[in-house]
């Protein structure tokens, strides 16, 4: 156990690593409290940010770059163009005579179809990212706001406190000892 001026922190479950606080009964006490409050708080806010980086891609952008490479490798009209394992393997944009082929057409629609889909997704992620920090940043702002609610409440009470024992000294009262 560890004692600092009034404070004492026993410990009450080693698993959970939650503390019990026990106060004294002096003025400091009611701050200590307080500012504990606020520490405490900030470590129970957890902070999850998935960080983007475009040169390590996500999971879904790779699910997207093989379902690109499975379009353009099985559905190619012409099996001629060699294809290269590590890049991925470009679409035969004309048949024979120079005019586009129909399957060339729809894997590029389908292509162009997904990549709008993708991009889409991608926004919708970064501003439900937006949102998230938003809201953990009210949620910080609304924790400081109920810890100096508290604090002054308390200070109200110390006050109320102090004036009804000057009152019963100039009334007249018992002196507290």
């Amino acid at each position: 156990m560890r004692q600092f001026g009034s404070l004492q922190t026993v410990p009450e479950d080693t698993a959970w690593t939650r503390f019990e606080h026990t106060w004294g009964e002096d003025q400091t006490s009611v701050d200590c409290q307080s500012d504990i409050q606020q520490v405490l708080s900030a470590w129970r806010t957890a902070v999850t940010e998935l960080p983007y980086f475009p040169e390590h891609p996500t999971q879904d952008e790779r699910d997207f770059q093989a379902t690109e490479e499975y379009i353009l490798r099985f559905y190619r009209r012409s099996s001629l163009v060699h294809e290269d394992s590590t890049d991925s393997p470009q679409l035969e944009d004309s048949t024979l005579y120079g005019a586009p082929s129909t399957s060339s057409i729809a894997v590029q629609a389908e292509l162009t179809s997904l990549r709008s889909e993708r991009d889409r997704l991608r926004w919708e992620v970064a501003e439900k990212d937006e949102q998230l920090i938003d809201q953990r940043q009210l949620q910080r702002e609304l924790a400081q706001a109920r810890a100096e609610l508290q604090r002054r409440d308390q200070e109200l009470a110390r006050a109320n406190a102090t004036l009804e024992r000057s009152k019963k000294r100039t009334h007249g009262g018992p002196h507290p000892s």
